[in-house]
């Protein structure tokens, strides 16, 4: 499966390597999102942008590290809260064979592939993932702010609820296909609710959405060869007032 994958034992304080191999050139941390997620009890929805922002400085703080130095080092791996996962922890939401988004190959050879975590801050939360056979990138999985991959004894074990952030473009063809399902001559009072709480902006962004003839269509093609889009809709607004 590769030259070397890391595994990281459980053993006493120490500052000794606690791999098979010292990693090759001591390599910088570098994350991929090739693999994210976000799944039951790992969604985003409630989250704010300082959470974001916490999280990327905890990664850029990461990428001026070198990989050895969490996982040989005891006092740096506390620091940082970083271990592997727990499968058998208590009230644990998730199996290791639930992560099915991702190459079976790494999946079903967990001695090789372990899964970490570490945290963005106390109170922030964990990031979950695993490092690739060369070490060049941890692969992050799942962003875990609420505590839930392995439940506190602190708070009674407890498995706290999440929603999914959707990104804008989601949020706009949930509304779309949420219009398309509406049966208004059934219940059109109902309908009219429906219609009115759009768009649901389960993202954060502005959309507009326009269906146009095949004709305009047509045009509007030939408009965009000399203009963009944006231009074009602000000449049209500009036109209107």
């Amino acid at each position: 499966m590769g030259k070397f994958k890391p595994v990281l034992q459980n053993v006493k304080p120490t500052n000794k390597p606690v791999l098979g191999k010292e990693i090759k050139d001591q390599v910088n941390w570098s994350f991929s999102f090739k693999y994210f997620k976000q799944i039951d009890n790992f969604g985003l929805g409630d989250t704010d942008s300082k959470w974001f922002v916490a999280l990327l400085e905890r990664l850029k703080d990461l990428s001026s590290q070198k990989v050895d130095m969490l996982l040989s080092d005891y006092t740096a791996r506390d620091a940082y809260r970083f271990h592997p996962i727990n499968w058998n922890a208590v009230n644990i939401p998730v199996k290791r064979k639930d992560f099915n988004w991702i190459d079976y190959d790494i999946l079903n050879n967990e001695a090789e592939y372990p899964f970490f975590q570490f945290q963005i801050s106390t109170a922030l939360g964990r990031v979950i993932g695993y490092f690739d056979e060369n070490h060049e990138h941890f692969y992050i999985l799942l962003l875990d702010h609420k505590h839930n991959m392995q439940p506190s004894k602190k708070f009674n074990y407890n498995v706290n609820d999440t929603t999914v952030l959707f990104c804008d473009y989601s949020s706009l063809l949930m509304d779309v296909d949420r219009v398309r399902g509406l049966k208004c001559p059934v219940d059109e009072c109902k309908c009219k609710s429906e219609i009115n709480s759009l768009p649901t902006k389960a993202g954060r962004g502005k959309f507009i959405y326009v269906n146009i003839d095949d004709e305009y269509y047509e045009e509007l093609e030939k408009l965009t060869e000399n203009k963009s889009l944006k231009e074009i809709i602000q000449d049209g607004i500009l036109s209107s007032i």
